[in-house]
């Protein structure tokens, strides 16, 4: 068991990484000129094609809870992506970061609601500290963050993530995660299909395709169909809240892949702020009772 749980960690920690480097995807998509619904009309279906592949022998089997869960889990992850891409075409990739990633305060709270399952005082403190670290990463030297239309767009997303989150760790329960994960993406580009038709047709005209349409591509196969796969079938093995400390590490390589492409500069924040994070997430790891009770043994000795 504990072997399968710390699979599913690392499973979630690459979720975490390939969510960081989408958020420079998304720049360079809306850089090129793409709308956010263009963007979600690209990413979501290209996703459920690339699912469908492994899923086209197996929708018989689909029952109609699973349609249900997997649907419920795609309107919320449209919705999700929809604010923050939006979002993201007002503000700045730090705080599109920053912001998302408080989702991981509200996840306890949000799984409290739906299961009545009262958060762990460690939960509660770690989720605290991470979201502490996320704030040195990201906000001003000056210690404050100017809110913009942006900005509220992206914290309508970040309680929509943590939504996601807790109640795919409900759907995934008692449903193959390959299965939750189809249908949810599915769902959602439909939805962003139906966006696009209404979408203006000058939009269109005003892409420029060679640099917009590698980044949907990257955002379709890998930080939509490989990481909402990945992350489906890591909480089958781990709890919403851990599953939120973790991939709020997102924040974290999203300012490091800011750094490397150079829409940021490295900074001691940078350094402290990724430093807490780091510990945060590797404390979700110890049982501090155990290791109490470890050293109490050997000083016995």
């Amino acid at each position: 068991m504990k072997n399968f749980r710390f699979k599913a960690d690392m499973m979630l920690l690459l979720v975490a990484m390939i969510w960081g480097s989408g958020f420079i995807a998304t720049e360079y998509a809306i850089g090129s000129g793409m709308s956010p619904m263009i963007i979600m009309a690209f990413r979501f279906p290209i996703a459920a094609l690339a699912l469908l592949m492994f899923m086209k022998n197996k929708l018989k089997e689909i029952t109609k809870k699973e349609w249900v869960r997997g649907g419920i889990a795609g309107v919320i992850l449209f919705f999700a992506f929809f604010s923050q891409t939006i979002g993201q075409s007002m503000t700045t990739v730090s705080n599109s970061a920053f912001i998302t990633a408080t989702n991981v305060v509200i996840v306890p709270f949000i799984v409290w609601a739906l299961t009545k399952t009262k958060p762990k005082i460690k939960t509660v403190i770690l989720a605290v500290i991470t979201f502490f670290g996320v704030a040195v990463l990201t906000v001003s030297p000056e210690g404050s963050i100017s809110l913009n239309l942006g900005d509220l767009y992206v914290m309508i997303c970040a309680i929509l993530f943590a939504l996601h989150i807790a109640y795919l760790g409900i759907a995934v329960s008692e449903s193959k995660a390959m299965t939750i994960a189809f249908v949810q993406i599915s769902v959602a580009g439909i939805l962003s299909l139906i966006g696009l038709i209404l979408e203006n047709p000058r939009n269109f005209y005003q892409v420029d395709y060679t640099i917009g349409l590698p980044a949907v591509i990257y955002l379709g196969f890998f930080s939509t169909c490989l990481c909402y796969f990945l992350q489906t079938s890591a909480q089958k093995q781990t709890t919403a809240s851990k599953a939120g400390i973790i991939m709020s590490m997102e924040s974290l390589f999203g300012t490091l892949f800011s750094i490397i492409f150079g829409f940021e500069a490295l900074t001691t924040r940078v350094i402290i702020g990724g430093t807490i994070i780091l510990t945060a997430v590797i404390l979700t790891e110890v049982k501090l009772k155990n290791k109490v009770r470890q050293v109490q043994e050997v000083q016995s000795e």
